[in-house]
């Protein structure tokens, strides 16, 4: 659309986006003339022939020879977006309730869950009943001994020396165990008993966690006090 200035016949063009709201009164930017640019509105670049387009009292009404003004945030078509507030009080609910349905499905289901896997094992650092892991394998009866004799220190006297080996014939690995040493005179009656810790039948000290494999054989020498002539005989068990 194009408006025609009634005092210096400058021609202008208009753009939908240039209506306003003052009843059509328009300004030119060439002259200052003030007119209604509703009455000189034309469909072409007008040539002075052609009269000016119907009005439309409808229309909105434009501003000409100046750039539109920005929109302000009333006059657009969308509001600005304000961010919402995570609300936390909600968020650490429906955390909770979260964790609590996991830990409700797998005491449901704990039968099918692994002893020994990593969701056991995060079940049983939130303290969860029922994931507790288990007692590490421990089956003395499984360890046998191969070989035993005790005789006279070579060279300290009163001192007498036990050597023997022992292997664990459990399918699984074990910790190493504790070894009692029991003397009997002729009768089968207790002289002395001494207990051995793994520190004490090793060579070196084991580590913490250490495990007996299956089928390894153990050789031991151990030295201790001789209780006199009546011991005849001697035991060894494992703990």
């Amino acid at each position: 659309m194009y408006t025609l200035c009634p005092q210096c016949s400058s021609v202008h063009s208009l753009a939908a986006a240039q209506l306003a709201t003052r009843n059509g009164v328009v300004r030119c930017a060439r002259c200052d003339k003030t007119f209604n640019a509703l009455d000189r509105l034309y469909d072409d670049y007008p040539d002075g022939s052609r009269p000016p387009c119907a009005r439309d009292a409808s229309a909105p009404l434009p501003e000409v020879g100046r750039k539109p003004a920005p929109r302000t945030p009333a006059e657009g078509l969308e509001p600005p977006v304000t961010p919402r507030r995570l609300r936390w009080p909600w968020v650490a609910t429906v955390a909770v309730l979260a964790l609590a349905t996991v830990i409700n499905l797998a005491w449901t289901f704990r039968d099918a869950i692994p002893p020994d896997g990593a969701l056991a094992g995060m079940l049983h650092r939130l303290s969860v009943p029922g994931f507790e892991p288990p007692p590490p394998y421990r089956d003395p009866g499984r360890i046998h001994l191969l070989t035993r004799d005790i005789h006279d220190h070579p060279s300290r006297a009163g001192v007498l020396v036990l050597s023997a080996t022992f292997v664990n014939l459990a399918e699984r690995s074990q910790p190493y165990p504790e070894m009692i040493v029991s003397l009997k005179d002729g009768d089968g009656r207790l002289l002395a008993a001494r207990r051995f810790a793994p520190s004490d039948y090793l060579l070196r000290t084991p580590a913490a966690d250490a495990q007996l494999a299956p089928d390894q054989q153990v050789p031991i020498l151990l030295e201790f006090a001789d209780p006199g002539e009546r011991a005849t005989g001697f035991e060894i068990e494992f703990r």
